[in-house]
């Protein structure tokens, strides 16, 4: 009982800490609000200067407020929402880029859209002449269905047993073995889940935000490019597109024009310079996990294998491109879910789950799981 005691203290120190957080960055954002609406300061670098101090300060609370050591998963989520994932929506408002620009109009909806980690539906172009299609009018159905509240909850619920397998099928399974690290995918993606899932339940029922899905079955990938574009972590994948990917197609990093100019509608860009802005995509996402890895780790080390990781998929999205264009190589859907989980594993036992191991940060967020469930 002593224990579960002091477990519960801890849970709720981390809580508080974490509120405070939330309380800083909204008035980070309100504050980066006020520059867009009051002071008129147009997107740009000079924007991006006065927002450097909110930039600084997302980083440092949770690096000096979070023992990453002891209050992982705290110190984890705090430290990607606040230092990566706010950081990148403000640096894209910055150059008028990103949900954030579209909702300065409104400061609670504009605070929620910064500080929580959810990907707004998108609005893109209608079908043909404006009309919507019946299928597509099904599938939008559906995606209401299943991001309604309640099915959110329930979707949030599940994740929890799949948490409470891989927490008791790990110790079981040799180290570094392929149903190791299946199993740890399978944890990565419950915990993610279940962080969108909570953030996307405020978000729709206190905020009426209308959101889209943070993940679209990831193990059905049929490939590099369908993971990481349409299936895994649509929020940090999304961030990476307005921030790095957009301004390196357009060439500019303030955003263009979208009405009464010549540049709306700017040349397709050529074949170069998309695979310059993926690759730059998937280096500002390692090293993003990179500085996380270091700062979940106590600081001990930089060892660059996740950098590594994910600067690897861009070849090999650039290789799936090349393949599927220049030959008519197909795989059956069955089959090519399997040569993409194997070829992902395979990168990752070299790359992605190393450090991990090394560090004992699984581990220790094995542990941190637990104490926050009240496992034994």
């Amino acid at each position: 009982d002593d224990v579960h005691g002091r477990g519960g203290v801890m849970i709720e120190g981390e809580v508080q800490r974490f509120l405070v957080g939330c309380a800083l960055a909204s008035l980070n954002l309100l504050y980066a609000r006020e520059v867009v609406i009051r002071a008129k300061v147009p997107p740009g670098w000079v924007r991006l200067m006065l927002f450097l101090p909110c930039l600084a300060s997302h980083v440092l609370f949770p690096a000096n407020n979070f023992d990453p050591l002891k209050e992982t998963m705290a110190a984890a989520v705090s430290f990607t929402n606040f230092g990566w994932w706010t950081n990148f929506k403000l640096m894209g408002l910055a150059f008028g880029r990103g949900q954030l620009v579209g909702k300065v109009g409104s400061p609670l909806m504009f605070l929620a859209a910064g500080a929580l980690p959810i990907k707004e539906e998108g609005r893109g172009p209608k079908h043909g002449s404006g009309r919507r299609t019946r299928s597509a009018s099904a599938a939008e159905a559906k995606v209401a269905r299943d991001l309604s509240p309640s099915a959110t909850l329930a979707r949030a619920c599940c994740r929890i047993p799949v948490l409470c397998t891989v927490i008791y099928a790990a110790p079981r399974l040799q180290v570094g073995s392929f149903a190791l690290n299946l199993c740890y995918s399978f944890g990565l993606y419950a915990v993610l889940g279940f962080i969108f899932d909570i953030a996307g339940l405020v978000s729709s029922t206190v905020f009426s935000i209308t959101l889209s899905p943070h993940f679209d079955k990831p193990f059905l990938s049929t490939s590099a490019t369908n993971f990481w574009a349409k299936r895994w972590n649509l929020v940090a994948g999304t961030l990476l597109r307005e921030v790095i990917y957009e301004p390196i197609i357009e060439g500019s990093m303030t955003a263009l024009p979208s009405k009464g100019s010549k540049s709306r509608n700017p040349p397709k860009p050529s074949t170069a310079r998309r695979l310059a802005a993926t690759t730059a995509c998937f280096l500002a996402s390692g090293l993003a996990h990179e500085i996380i890895m270091w700062y979940m780790c106590g600081a001990r080390e930089f060892g660059w294998e996740w950098t590594a990781f994910f600067t690897a998929q861009a070849p090999l999205c650039a290789l799936e491109w090349f393949i599927k264009r220049q030959t008519k190589l197909r795989f059956p859907t069955p089959l090519a879910i399997v040569v993409f989980l194997t070829v992902q594993l395979t990168i990752a036992k070299f790359l992605f789950f190393p450090p991990v191991v090394r560090q004992g940060l699984d581990q220790r967020v094995i542990n941190d799981v637990k104490r926050i469930l009240g496992l034994p």
